[in-house]
C-alpha cells in the first residue's frame, strides 16, 4: 500500500475526510517552503501538495501564477523541488507529498535521473497530460511506486471520467468549479450530486479543490468527499504576509486554524 493509500484508509477508519494543503514551492523562498511543509503537519495536514514552479502554468489562477514567478525569478528549479522533498524526507517529514506539475518541468527532472530522481514523493499530479498519453508515464511512476493522479472536473463527460479514473491510483483530484485555480466566493450548487455521480466511476477516495477557501466550503466538502484542497486561499495568505512584512509561516498557521472544520 503506497504512503497516500495508507493515510486515506487511516482517516476513512476514523471517519475524517483528508486535509491536502498547497504550496508553491519557493515562494516566498525554499527555507520558509520546508518551514511552512513542517507547520502544516504540526497542524494535521494529511497530504501535502507541493507546486513545482513553470512559466506557463495554464491550470492555476493569478494568485498562484505570482506566486511561481516569484519562486522563478528567485531561481528555482524541479531540481531544486526535488532537493527540498530529500530534506523534508531527512528531517522526518512524514506527510505523502504530491507534486504538482507540468509536461515540461516532468521532462525536466526526468532528463536527471529519470523517475528514480523522484525519490521522497509519493504521487505526481501532471495538469497538461492528458491520461490518454499517460500509460508509459503511469507504468515508469509506479514502478518506483509514485501514484499518478488526475483532474476530473463539472465538464468531464462520463465516457473520459472512466478514462481519468481508469489512470488514478493514490486518489481522484476533482475540480469543483469550472476554470483555473482561485478562492471563490461559494461552491457549485449541485457538487454533492457531482462527487455523489463520481463514487459510481470509481473506488478511488475523491479530494475536491479549486476553490476552497473558508471553514464552510471546506466544511461542505467533508460532508460528501474525502478530502478538500486548500491552495490559491493559502498562498494568498503566504503572499499578504511577505508583503506586510509578517512572518509568513505564523500567519498561514493561523488561517489553517480557522478554515479546517474538522
Amino acid at each position: 500500500m503506497s504512503r497516500i493509500a495508507d493515510r486515506f484508509a487511516s482517516l476513512s477508519a476514523l471517519g475524517r475526510s483528508a486535509f491536502v494543503p498547497y504550496l508553491t514551492a519557493g515562494d516566498p523562498d525554499l527555507a520558509t517552503t520546508e518551514a511552512l511543509a513542517h507547520m502544516l503537519a504540526e497542524e494535521g495536514a494529511d497530504v501535502l501538495e507541493l507546486g513545482v514552479p513553470f512559466t506557463d502554468p495554464i491550470a492555476d489562477g493569478p494568485t498562484n501564477q505570482r506566486a511561481a514567478q516569484r519562486a522563478l525569478d528567485r531561481g528555482v528549479t524541479p531540481g531544486d523541488v526535488l532537493d527540498l522533498v530529500g530534506r523534508l524526507r531527512a528531517d522526518g517529514f512524514e506527510l505523502p507529498i504530491v507534486l504538482f506539475t507540468y509536461s515540461n518541468p516532468l521532462l525536466r527532472i526526468l532528463s536527471e535521473g529519470g523517475y528514480k530522481r523522484l525519490a521522497g514523493v509519493d504521487g505526481i499530479l501532471v495538469t497538461d497530460l492528458p491520461p490518454e498519453e499517460a500509460a508509459e508515464h503511469c507504468l515508469e511512476a509506479r514502478r518506483v511506486e509514485i501514484d499518478t493522479i488526475f483532474l476530473g472536473a463539472p465538464t468531464t463527460p462520463a465516457a473520459r471520467m472512466n478514462t481519468i479514473a481508469g489512470a488514478c491510483t493514490g486518489f481522484l483530484y476533482y475540480v469543483s468549479s469550472k476554470g483555473v485555480t482561485g478562492a471563490r466566493s461559494e461552491l457549485p450548487e449541485d457538487l454533492e450530486a457531482q462527487v455523489e455521480a463520481l463514487r459510481r466511476t470509481t473506488s478511488l477516495p475523491i479530494c475536491v479543490g479549486f476553490g476552497i477557501s473558508t471553514k464552510e466550503s471546506a466544511d461542505r466538502v467533508c460532508q460528501v468527499a474525502d478530502g478538500f484542497v486548500i491552495g490559491s486561499a493559502l498562498v494568498r495568505t503566504i503572499e499578504q504576509a511577505v508583503s506586510d512584512g509578517a512572518d509568513p509561516v505564523e500567519a498561514a498557521r493561523a488561517f489553517v486554524r480557522a478554515v479546517d472544520p474538522r
